[in-house]
């Protein structure tokens, strides 16, 4: 019997596969029957051992939509902008805005919206007493005009000033800053206009309605007993009803917006500085001069505003000293402002202001400030404009004695210890961002010391 050959045993270590196809040589190290040596991947495919591009699917992975599909978040088109007026965390009211220093720009551009407001207010004050001043000058006769300066401009307040329409304007005037105060500090971004308001970042009605309770019948009190002491004010029952209406109407918006200027505005554009604090004296210094251009009567009281903002941020540190020689600056320059002829009475409008400036510190935001302040300016207007008269003319605010000193600080300190107490677990700091944090300015980290030399 003829043998039959036997086939050859096929080596274990090459795989098995399909021949090339016919006339095609196998590539460079591949036999017949093995896949190509390291096989390009197909088209759209990472290459071997190479990390797939931002945005596509892990080699092997499924691909966008299909189960299993590893999300991966989109390439960011710029930087993201820190945001500077979200608070940082324990920061007081005058100090929510403390990343000044690195949004010096936006700084000045707060500044010229604020300006910009408050000479919008006095257009429109201006405006608003023009037929006032029209009238008052077509029937004045020139033989009969006093020759005394004083004299005329209280003939000027008196028949224009304190009619109704020019109470509508000087309240007017002060009611613009509080859209003003409000859009000059949006500027430092996202989120930032309602920390002009409180630490909260909006207005607060319940702190509103608590401390109205406690301040108006203190406040009714001490006004009531202050005009019974002024030998200035005739009591008699002739009421002047537009008066009464224009004091009802718009105080409240004078006083607030007065608020906003002298215990918002100016305290945040000062607090808010850390590094640069000579900074707050340049922010004090325009507003002290027009004060004192205005009122040259008290331009020793604005010069102890401009030094209260000028060394106050030196010698007075931390949440409370902040707000210490913010509000004493102000306070001051809220005194010299109102131009009372009596020392005695020109500070006891600035321990007002500085009152106001504590509540604001103790309660984190205007709300009780402006009670205050409403509850002080309500309680005298409305009387007298019963009596038909206006608190323009004879400016009966404060007595010219130290004993009317005496019970104005005694009816303040009354109010600011019952808010303290009644108003206890109202918030007075500030929640915090991470985003603020960041734009905190630090020292310099110091390079690491070079290594000892074998």
């Amino acid at each position: 019997m003829t043998d039959q050959p036997q086939p050859q045993p096929q080596p274990r270590d090459q795989p098995q596969g399909q021949q090339p196809p016919y006339g095609q040589q196998p590539q460079y190290g591949q036999y017949y029957g093995q896949p190509a040596y390291e096989q390009q991947p197909q088209y759209g495919q990472p290459a071997y051992e190479q990390q797939p591009q931002y945005g596509q699917p892990a080699y092997g992975t499924a691909p966008y939509g299909q189960p299993g599909y590893a999300v991966q978040p989109p390439a960011p088109k710029r930087p993201a902008l820190l945001p500077a007026a979200l608070p940082m965390s324990g920061l007081s009211y005058t100090q929510a805005f403390r990343p000044f220093e690195r949004r010096v720009g936006r700084w000045f551009i707060a500044w010229a919206i604020a300006i910009g407001f408050f000479m919008a207010g006095q257009i429109i004050s201006l405006t608003l007493m023009l037929p006032g001043l029209v009238g008052f000058f077509a029937t004045l006769d020139p033989t009969s005009m006093p020759t005394d300066e004083t004299q005329i401009g209280m003939d000027v307040i008196e028949s224009v000033v304190a009619t109704p329409l020019g109470m509508v304007a000087v309240n007017m005037a002060w009611a613009t800053m509080i859209p003003g105060a409000i859009v000059a500090m949006a500027a430092f971004g996202k989120g930032a206009a309602g920390f002009a308001i409180s630490v909260v970042g909006r207005w607060r009605w319940s702190a509103v309605a608590r401390s109205a309770l406690v301040i108006v019948p203190i406040f009714a009190v001490y006004i009531g007993i202050s005009l019974w002491m002024d030998p200035t004010v005739e009591w008699q029952w002739n009421p002047n009803w537009g008066l009464v209406i224009a004091v009802l109407l718009t105080t409240p918006l004078q006083s607030t917006g007065e608020e906003f200027t002298f215990r918002g505005l100016l305290p945040q554009l000062m607090g808010g500085w850390r590094v640069h604090r000579y900074v707050p004296a340049l922010v004090m210094l325009l507003p002290v001069l027009l004060v004192m251009v205005l009122q040259p009567a008290t331009w020793w009281l604005s010069l102890l505003a401009l030094a209260a903002a000028a060394i106050g941020p030196w010698v007075l540190t931390g949440r409370l000293g902040n707000a210490l020689w913010t509000g004493a600056a102000t306070g001051l320059l809220f005194g010299a402002l109102h131009t009372h002829p009596s020392i005695a009475a020109t500070l006891q409008l600035a321990l007002v202001g500085f009152t106001c400036s504590m509540l604001t510190y103790r309660t984190g935001g205007l709300e009780a400030a402006s009670v205050l302040h409403t509850a002080n300016n309500v309680f005298i207007m409305v009387p007298l404009a019963l009596t038909g008269t206006s608190a323009f003319s004879g400016q009966p605010v404060a007595g010219e004695d130290w004993l009317s000193t005496a019970i104005t600080a005694a009816a303040l300190g009354l109010a600011y210890l019952a808010v303290h107490v009644t108003m206890a677990k109202t918030q007075r700091f500030t929640t915090g961002s991470a985003a603020a944090d960041l734009l905190e300015p630090r020292p310099p980290i110091a390079p690491p010391a070079a290594a000892a030399a074998y």
